[in-house]
């Protein structure tokens, strides 16, 4: 059985470290929109990219999603998906492709999102995100009701101990 983690949370919430733990213990590719904007040459200085540039980065990562998971493969979605509707879709991306789909919210205080951004803008450790980006990225979060099926992964918990108890 093949699997598509979709990670979803504001930014700085530390869905990419999940990530990246994620495909490390499983030993399965991670597919980030940032990451794709950034081999464009895009988003690399925090400029802002406007919601049809970020339209065209998002069909090319599902495009990359749905050829691994057609392929049988598990990935790692590594994205805000930060409603409902974001969520869904990339469920359906995984159900359509043969894959079942696992959201994992990666839960932070809005507060210490923001003082990682901050952080993040003077060590650089990680390209730095326009303030529209994060706020527009915070403000539209909604955390999942009771019709969605997800798990929380709380920031500062333990990465390696709650993959093994919670993911297949």
């Amino acid at each position: 059985m093949n699997y598509m983690y979709v990670l979803s949370g504001v930014s700085f919430a530390g869905k990419s470290v999940l990530a990246r733990q994620i495909s490390e213990a499983k030993h399965i590719e991670i597919i980030d929109p940032d990451d794709i904007a950034h081999e464009k040459g895009l988003g690399l200085h925090g400029e802002f990219l406007s919601d049809a540039v970020w339209h065209v980065i998002h069909h090319e990562a599902e495009n990359r999603a749905r050829s691994l998971l057609y392929a049988g493969k598990s990935i790692v979605y590594d994205t805000t998906a930060f409603n409902k509707e974001q969520r869904d879709h990339l469920r359906k991306i995984a159900s359509a492709s043969g894959a079942t789909p696992i959201v994992i919210i990666v839960s932070i205080a809005r507060e210490e999102a923001f003082k990682r951004w901050q952080e993040n803008n003077i060590s650089k450790q990680r390209s730095v995100v326009h303030i529209e980006d994060f706020q527009m990225c915070t403000d539209a979060f909604t955390f999942p009701g009771d019709d969605e099926k997800y798990l929380v992964y709380h920031a500062r918990e333990d990465i390696s101990s709650w993959i093994a108890n919670n993911l297949p």
